[in-house]
């Protein structure tokens, strides 16, 4: 799921053959850390959803990690970020919401 927040703001940074790329590496300060950045790469591995015009796109080992979330973007007083919300998998991340354990 892709929220209105997100989809507006992908569309007003984002190239025409640009999306938003999604990948879980290990790392991190709770095990798995998200990296989400703009691509206009495609792989035989990748996964897109589109929603209003807005690409996102993982790769099928990231999505096993990712399944159920919600790929939102914010604006706080320090920061703004694409982010992901509401991990089902995740058993508990850190404050800065960039890394998360796995539920076992």
């Amino acid at each position: 799921m892709i929220t209105e927040n997100a989809v507006n703001r992908l569309k007003e940074i984002a190239k025409p053959n640009e999306h938003l790329r999604i990948v879980v590496e290990g790392g991190g300060c709770s095990g798995f850390e998200y990296k989400l950045s703009l691509d206009d790469k495609l792989t035989d591995e990748d996964l897109t959803v589109e929603k209003d015009g807005a690409k996102v796109v993982v790769d099928k080992m990231s999505l096993e990690f990712i399944k159920g979330s919600t790929v939102d973007y914010a604006e706080e007083m320090m920061r703004s970020t694409f982010r992901l919300v509401n991990n089902p998998l995740a058993d508990k991340g850190c404050s800065c919401g960039a890394s998360f354990s796995v539920k076992m």
